[in-house]
């Protein structure tokens, strides 16, 4: 399906907001608040795919709505800010990912999120659809960034603050600030400041809805403190934007990889520390793939032989991944010969 661009926003000097048209009556797309769109995206000749989280909410936005951050080389978000105009057309794959909710109109929650960053993107959209839905549930979001200008839909925020002043709270965390106030602190995340906001807001630590997004050392972080007030990993619902670099043992390990797929065999060559998809990737091998974060099933895979290292904060469950189910995106060898089948 192609979509065209109705608008761009720019929302902050480093990131930028795509509007798209919602298709026609019968190709209407359909999503879930906090899931993503892959686009493809063609520059010098060669089709580029990434996924980017919907912005928009889909019980009050009739546009769809991505938001995507400037990375320092990245071809295809450079590529977004410099070219992409309203009036072009981008070929895209039905929206994915496990990081939604399903709001409810009898629902009574807490929903407490964590965002860093351009992760607000996901958490902005599922802020939108329980405050349109949900009338008797509560979100506090704490918001990391490094200063006020760098805080995505910070005016947006602020209109929802307003609007929906016994339901919704933020709680910004700058590193870079000159003056504290009533909600924008000074810093970094910490166990004190947590407490502090906990406290303020009289929530204790039970099993609200926990849901964090954003760098991974901000990820990381928010798990450790939830961790230590009793919220275990199972009770939180994570979503990963970029996989972090993997650092082995075992680095300089060269594993012979062999995947089998549509009937042929493929035998590359994988360094401990670069997925499975990347390598296969860099050797044209066409293997399915969408969000390449572990967020989706699209390259699941089964490991048949070998042994596999997957990044903390995929799509799997334990059975899966103990009945050897594998997402390439985020799977390392660590083993000299592996085999997989897709």
């Amino acid at each position: 399906m192609k979509l065209l661009v109705k608008d761009i926003i720019r929302e902050t000097h480093d990131a930028l907001s795509v509007c798209f048209k919602n298709g026609g009556f019968f190709n209407k797309v359909s999503y879930k608040p906090g899931q993503f769109l892959t686009i493809h995206v063609p520059i010098n000749g060669e089709i580029h795919k990434r996924a980017y989280s919907f912005s928009s909410c889909p019980k009050t936005d009739k546009d769809l709505k991505i938001t995507i951050k400037r990375v320092d080389k990245g071809l295809v978000s450079n590529y977004v800010h410099d070219y992409l105009k309203a009036g072009d057309k981008l070929e895209v794959d039905k929206p994915m990912g496990s990081f939604f909710i399903e709001p409810k109109k009898d629902n009574v929650k807490t929903y407490v999120l964590f965002a860093g960053g351009s992760g607000v993107t996901p958490i902005f959209s599922i802020i939108k659809s329980v405050l349109a839905t949900e009338t008797h549930s509560k979100i506090i979001l704490i918001y990391a960034n490094q200063n006020i200008d760098s805080i995505i839909f910070h005016k947006d925020i602020s209109i929802l603050l307003e609007q929906y002043p016994n339901q919704f709270s933020v709680e910004h965390i700058l590193s870079a600030l000159n003056e504290e106030n009533d909600n924008y602190h000074s810093g970094l995340l910490s166990e004190d400041l947590l407490t502090k906001i906990f406290t303020k807001h009289n929530l204790k630590f039970e099993d609200h809805t926990y849901m964090i997004c954003g760098p991974f050392g901000y990820m990381e972080k928010a798990k450790e403190l939830l961790k230590l007030n009793g919220i275990s990993r199972e009770k939180i619902k994570i979503e990963v934007f970029k996989a972090p670099i993997i650092k082995l043992s075992g680095k300089d390990l060269i594993s012979n990889v062999t995947i089998k797929t549509n009937g042929k065999v493929h035998d590359i060559k994988v360094r401990g520390d670069k997925s499975i998809l990347q390598q296969a990737m860099s050797d044209n091998i066409p293997l399915p793939y969408s969000c390449r974060s572990g967020m989706c099933s699209t390259c699941k895979a089964t490991c048949i032989s070998g042994d596999i290292k997957m990044i903390e904060g995929h799509f799997l469950d334990e059975k899966e991944v103990s009945n050897g189910k594998i997402l390439t995106c985020v799977s390392y060898p660590e083993s000299e010969s592996v085999v997989i089948e897709l």
